[in-house]
């Protein structure tokens, strides 16, 4: 008698969420420790980024040295000043509830687009630093920016206008911190000010793995719930609350945050080993 065909493999998607560059540190560790405990997130079908999760996602796409990611770099001569007036009523904005999200989204994008920011090829040399300037990685890889003149979001792909690095600076281009970044004639910021993750883009997939370093802060939005689909999320947890600190962007905080994610990847293998494709 013939063996009983074997059931097959479900379709993941793989979303990372933003976080600044101590959530790249905490993602790159996550992702790493995973790595050696064999399992291998570029195996995920779809790979969906948002702002630090963009640039994280990519590497894991690229089968980048994902240690890379917390190199030093250099810092520019004259770091802009950021023009607080714009940045709190963008962080107001956010805030606001039952309101169009569109229309909001349009006016956080003419704040940023009005503030002192600094120069958006700075922000390309930064961004592109971090990939080494690389090409769109043959996968499956989302990448995701807001649009400023309609307020929607805006996903780019390997097939699309963007370069790799003019999409990473996009999805990275925090509002009243960093500078909206043109292409094509049109301007974008950072996809985390409609989502800090954007799960719904994971539509259609079996299983949707949620790597979430801001889980701590942001609630979901509505865009993230109710996804037909087996989902795990992985959060900060206290000790990695803690490495994180207030600020984001402190250097000192990158390595506790390498750390935590290296620590938080051993429980994080069993729960996805159970169902994650190997080799």
């Amino acid at each position: 008698m013939p063996d009983a065909a074997l059931p097959p493999e479900p379709t993941i998607a793989l979303v990372l969420g933003g976080g600044g560059p101590v959530g790249i540190a905490w993602l790159a560790g996550l992702a790493q420790g995973l790595q050696a405990a064999g399992i291998d997130l570029s195996r995920a079908g779809r790979i969906i980024g948002t702002s630090a999760g963009a640039v994280v996602g990519t590497a894991i796409a690229a089968r980048a040295d994902l240690s890379t990611l917390l190199r030093p770099r250099p810092a520019p001569a004259e770091p802009p000043a950021h023009d607080y007036g714009p940045l709190l009523e963008i962080a107001s904005l956010l805030r606001a509830v039952d309101t169009d999200r569109e229309l909001v989204l349009q006016r956080v994008g003419e704040l940023a687009l009005g503030a002192e920011t600094g120069d958006p090829a700075a922000h390309l040399e930064r961004i592109g630093s971090l990939v080494d300037f690389a090409d769109w990685p043959d996968h499956d890889l989302v990448v995701t920016s807001i649009d400023i003149g309609s307020g929607e979001l805006h996903a780019w792909t390997r097939g699309d206008k963007a370069t790799l690095v003019q999409a990473l600076a996009a999805s990275t281009a925090v509002p009243g911190v960093f500078p909206p970044i043109e292409i094509g004639g049109r301007h974008y910021i950072d996809g985390g000010v409609r989502s800090t993750i954007n799960a719904d883009l994971a539509a259609g997939y079996d299983a949707v793995v949620i790597l979430e370093p801001l889980a701590h802060v942001y609630p979901r939005t509505k865009a993230d719930r109710g996804l037909d689909a087996r989902e795990i999320s992985i959060g900060p947890d206290d000790i990695t609350v803690a490495a994180f600190g207030p600020d984001l962007f402190a250097e000192a905080a990158l390595g506790p945050a390498y750390e935590s994610g290296l620590r938080q990847a051993v429980p994080a293998a069993t729960e996805l080993r159970e169902f994650w494709p190997t080799a």
